[in-house]
């Protein structure tokens, strides 16, 4: 039996399951997929990679802060641009109003997750699909019939409507009704790779990233082979607002969908008119309309259970590490 098991390997769930290593304790990281990291997430490309979820740290508080300059130490991250432009409603570029460093991976965003899992244990491509409480703390289910794993305490570190699937019939109505009350907004991710003869036309661009603002299509322009060290082609992330999320998010055609992204940015980009390569990734939890004021929310149990995330006192980065941080705390002090 482990002494806690958390659900979801984002950033919420690796900081809390490091901390609570690091502090001596006897911790197992499950996620439904292969890899680390939620929307830390990095798309392998040939000859090159994107960032198709997170697309930058920009630090508000001191203690993630800190933690941005311990990965900088690393080498895992490094100032990426000193500024973000952005782009009205009506298709006006207006530059920075403000100089602060954003840092970004030039390895990929999932180098973080990597490094926040270091020396943890991790079952990755395990649904957990039920708990059930035991003499001594849970037992977690998942649809295969030899998987079994018991734990004291269990961490949520999922979307809340991902958790409530596994942990409804175990928590109080108060819990239930604080998850089901957070509600997300969806998106859409298009990577568009042009050729290398057009690395020319990619360096006479005069920004690396634009926030989109109340923009009927777009939310975030990104030049994001700007990242890499030495990129060999140039790379564009466009994320969709939530307008154009909601009505496109289940349209059985990805490359339509991702055409139309790449077409709203052209007058943009006009020298690069021609991608090699359109990917489209569709994100059911991207950020929380209505985030909670508290940094993680604990059910009335016998056994104890806890939910986190980015939703929790935010709806950002940001807020998904310091929710992690602060429910380990919690279970320390407890302990």
């Amino acid at each position: 039996m482990f002494e806690i098991a958390v659900i979801g390997a984002g950033i919420a769930g690796l900081t809390c399951a490091q901390k609570l290593q690091q502090a001596g304790k006897s911790v197992v990281l499950i996620d439904k997929s292969r890899g680390l990291g939620g929307r830390l997430a990095t798309r392998r490309l040939a000859g090159t990679h994107a960032d198709h979820g997170v697309c930058y740290l920009q630090p508000k508080g001191d203690l993630f802060r800190a933690w941005i300059a311990e990965l900088v130490a690393a080498g895992i991250l490094r100032v990426w641009t000193e500024g973000i432009h952005s782009l009205s409603s009506d298709g006006i570029l207006q530059p920075p109003t403000k100089s602060v460093p954003y840092y970004a991976a030039p390895l990929g965003a999932t180098s973080i997750a990597k490094y926040l899992g270091r020396d943890l244990e991790i079952i990755g491509d395990k649904l957990i699909t039920a708990i059930s409480l035991m003499e001594h703390g849970w037992r977690l289910s998942s649809k295969d019939p030899e998987f079994s794993l018991t734990a004291e305490q269990i961490v949520f570190a999922t979307p809340p409507a991902q958790a409530l699937v596994i942990a409804k019939t175990q928590i109080d109505p108060a819990c239930i009704q604080q998850l089901s009350s957070v509600q997300f907004s969806r998106s859409i991710t298009a990577i568009a790779v042009y050729p290398t003869t057009d690395q020319n036309a990619a360096a006479a661009i005069t920004w690396q990233g634009i926030h989109c603002i109340e923009h009927p299509t777009l939310a975030w322009i990104g030049l994001d082979s700007s990242k890499q060290l030495n990129p060999t082609q140039p790379v564009l992330v466009v994320q969709s607002s939530a307008a154009f999320a909601e009505q496109y998010f289940d349209a059985p055609d990805l490359a339509i969908i991702g055409q139309k992204l790449i077409d709203a940015i052209v007058p943009l980009v006009p020298a690069l008119t021609q991608p090699e390569l359109i990917q489209v990734h569709r994100w059911g939890y991207a950020f929380a309309q209505n985030p909670l004021s508290e940094r993680f929310l604990t059910a009335q149990t016998i056994a104890p259970l806890y939910f986190c995330g980015d939703w929790c006192g935010g709806n950002r980065v940001e807020s998904a590490y310091l929710s992690g941080m602060t429910v380990a705390d919690k279970i320390l002090n407890n302990s």
